[in-house]
C-alpha cells in the first residue's frame, strides 16, 4: 500500500482548522483560560478527523477535471512554441483604445 499523501495532508489542516475555529470563537465570548485550547484541541480531534476523512474520500471520489486540448487560448501559441525569439503581442481587449 501507498503512503496516503493526501490523507496526510488534509487531516491535519482539518483539524487545525476546526480548532481554530473553537479558539476564536471562546477568546471571542470572554474565555482566557488554558480551557479553551484544551477545548478546541478536543474538538479539533473529534471533529476534523471524520470531516477530513470525509473530504479525502469525497475528493478520491470525484472525477478529474478534464485538461484543455491546448495549454494557452492564444491563437498564436504555436508559433511562439516553433520561434521563441519572435515578439508577438497579445491582440488588444475589445474596449482597448476606444474612447
Amino acid at each position: 500500500m501507498a503512503f496516503p499523501y493526501l490523507r496526510s495532508v488534509i487531516l491535519p489542516i482539518a483539524v487545525t482548522c476546526i480548532a481554530g475555529v473553537v479558539i476564536i470563537a471562546g477568546l471571542s465570548a470572554g474565555f482566557y483560560g488554558w480551557q479553551v485550547f484544551a477545548a478546541a484541541g478536543v474538538v479539533g480531534l473529534a471533529v476534523g478527523v471524520p470531516f477530513g476523512l470525509w473530504n479525502v474520500r469525497r475528493m478520491r471520489a470525484s472525477t478529474p477535471l478534464v485538461r484543455p486540448e491546448s495549454p494557452t487560448m492564444d491563437p498564436s501559441a504555436s508559433a511562439r512554441e516553433v520561434n521563441p525569439r519572435r515578439a508577438e503581442p497579445y491582440p488588444p481587449a475589445v474596449d482597448q483604445g476606444q474612447p
